[in-house]
């Protein structure tokens, strides 16, 4: 017969057996609850600021989809401004309706740090005030954004109209 467990003294054992239970609840309450209390804490934070990008994601997806609508609709006017403006051209645009064009640069300014302005004052000379007219309208489908500002003076002789005008020319302010 085994006589090993007579010589345990039951004593110390639950003496020893009480201490390691309390050292190990004292770890449990004292080390690991709090880390439980930290982690819900925690997850709190995590499954608000989750919600919080979610909707963040989702407005950004709106925002993206508006973007891309409004640049499909604007095509053309975006365009318009990355095309850089020369008088050549204008002159050129501006002789299919009128006889003679010349211009003169009156102001350049900066719009919004964004877009720069020129202000340029026209004078012509046509036969027919129609082609003044189509050459207002024309303007809508010329290649940089370009406002004709009143007031419009026109003078006529005999066989021309004379007209001075100010046309205000946006360009974007980027630098290319």
């Amino acid at each position: 017969m085994d006589k090993s467990m007579e010589k345990i003294d039951s004593v110390k054992f639950l003496i020893y057996l009480l201490v390691f239970i309390l050292i190990t609840l004292f770890m449990v309450l004292f080390l690991i609850v709090p880390t439980i209390k930290d982690y819900r804490s925690s997850m709190g934070v995590y499954k608000t600021v989750l919600v919080q990008k979610l909707s963040v994601e989702s407005l950004l997806k709106e925002k993206k989809k508006e973007l891309l609508d409004l640049r499909t609709e604007n095509k053309r006017v975006i365009a318009s401004f990355m095309h850089t403006f020369t008088t050549k051209n204008f002159i050129a645009y501006a002789g299919t309706f009128f006889n003679a064009v010349s211009l003169v640069e009156v102001e350049k300014k900066g719009y919004k740090d964004e877009f720069r302005e020129y202000q340029l004052r026209v004078s012509s000379q046509l036969k027919s005030p129609t082609k003044f007219y189509d050459f207002l309208e024309g303007l809508n489908r010329y290649e940089n954004i370009v406002q004709a500002d009143f007031p419009i003076h026109m003078e006529s002789n005999s066989s021309i109209i004379k007209s001075s005008f100010t046309i205000k020319v946006y360009d974007l302010n980027a630098t290319r």
